[in-house]
């Protein structure tokens, strides 16, 4: 039902060309997918914490051309490798209701309960030619191969300014083609299920987690800085030229000898795509960033953010069986942003650019230019609209942010566009 009713709210256009990917595909696994639906949910729910509305509703597609990667084909009955379309559709719809009546003020009180639907959708596709003789050929789409939809189900509690509470479900289904190219949404042929909890105190303190019914997937601890400064300095007030600074720690379940993984775990020894998971070895990723965000005038701002790694255990690139030293830097990325501050309205402006360095060990697979585990990216956009309606735009060569979404992006253009509707 979640799919179907994401369908009519995906009303954000991209075109997303992306580099091609090793036998299995990131696709295939569930806990960097759910990495990524939860990091849209929670990026949305920041925006809206502080908003007075009722409904608010947000979509996306995206495009990935060339995509190779190894999926179900109903017309040969086999898992093979296939240059293919992905096609990515996100959407979120959330419906609040004010038990006490909206606050009139930031530092006033109310309680909000709100539910939340969200969805990724990531379907594979092929363009085919049909000759038709005399009559000329035409082009068709075929969705004969995998279908992915990660979905949420939430509920929020907000007593704010104080406590920020959100908790449900994660949802992730792949689906293959019936003979006849059908798709039978009710017969997932792979189904996982997961419980996460995201919550936020007095804006200074975050938690999040995302577990199955064994195992934390995913846990992240945040520290606003400069929330805990002015909570406890006695003289501070607050402005716009107050720095943000925001610390997180984040623990992913990230490495588990997977056939998607690119690479294993520990040694390389008799390893194969197909042993038993007792045979597998796991490693966690363990990343400690730092965040600043900075308004240099009324019209200029600056974010700047490095992210640093831990491995737990030693990894091998699958392809060569080469070990592999990581990086002490895992991510870093800087913005600088026309972002004026206009009085007496509600209309926002901000126009952007940045550049980044991420570095994965998928990154030497995808890469098409080049060799090594890093890459420098950049980033031009575009975002305005009021709290009713907004607009979003952005142009993506290798930025950070977007190869951790999907590193098979590596040495590729995107195009990205949003739309938001909130009353």
């Amino acid at each position: 039902m979640i799919k179907r009713t994401l369908t009519i709210i995906f009303i954000l256009l991209s075109i997303d060309l992306t580099a091609e990917t090793y036998e299995a595909s990131t696709l295939h696994n569930a806990v960097s997918r759910s990495e990524t639906v939860l990091g849209l949910f929670t990026d949305r729910w920041k925006m809206l914490e502080e908003k007075n509305f009722y409904i608010d509703v947000y979509g996306k597609i995206n495009w990935t051309y060339d995509f190779n990667v190894n999926t179900y084909n109903s017309g040969s009955g086999q898992y093979e490798a296939v240059d293919l379309n992905l096609v990515r559709t996100y959407g979120t719809m959330t419906l609040a209701l004010p038990v006490t009546g909206f606050r009139n003020a930031e530092r006033d009180t109310d309680l909000i309960l709100a539910v939340s639907m969200a969805g990724f959708h990531y379907g594979l596709t092929k363009d085919v030619e049909i000759d038709r003789g005399s009559a000329g050929s035409e082009t068709t789409t075929d969705y004969k191969h995998s279908q992915f939809f990660d979905d949420i189900y939430a509920v929020s509690v907000l007593f704010r300014p104080y406590i920020y509470l959100h908790t449900g479900l994660i949802v992730n289904n792949e689906y293959v083609p019936d003979e006849d190219g059908t798709m039978s949404y009710s017969d997932p042929v792979n189904s996982y299920k997961k419980f996460f909890i995201s919550s936020n105190v007095l804006e200074m303190l975050g938690l999040q987690v995302n577990a199955d019914k064994s195992s934390i997937e995913e846990m992240k601890v945040s520290v606003n800085a400069t929330m805990v400064y002015t909570f406890f300095s006695v003289n501070a007030k607050k402005s716009i030229f107050l720095p943000q600074i925001e610390l997180t720690y984040e623990y992913i379940e990230a490495y588990n000898d997977d056939p998607w993984d690119a690479v294993w775990v520990g040694d390389t020894t008799g390893k194969t795509s197909y042993m038993d998971s007792s045979e597998k070895n796991s490693a966690v990723l363990n990343l400690l960033s730092l965040k600043l965000n900075q308004r240099l005038s009324k019209n200029f701002t600056t974010e700047t953010q490095f992210t640093f790694q831990y491995i737990t255990d030693d990894i091998y690139l699958k392809e060569e069986s080469e070990k592999i030293d990581p990086s002490v830097l895992k991510e870093f990325h800087f913005l600088f942003a026309y972002e004026p501050v206009l009085d007496n309205t509600t209309f926002k402006f901000k126009l952007y650019t940045g550049v980044s360095w991420y570095w994965d060990p998928a990154v030497a697979i995808h890469r098409e230019t080049g060799s090594g585990y890093d890459l420098w990216g950049w980033i031009l956009g575009l975002d305005f609209g009021t709290d009713t309606i907004g607009l979003e735009s952005k142009v993506v060569y290798n930025y950070s942010t977007e190869l951790r979404k999907l590193v098979e992006a590596a040495d590729k253009w995107s195009f990205e566009g949003s739309l938001f509707f909130r009353i």
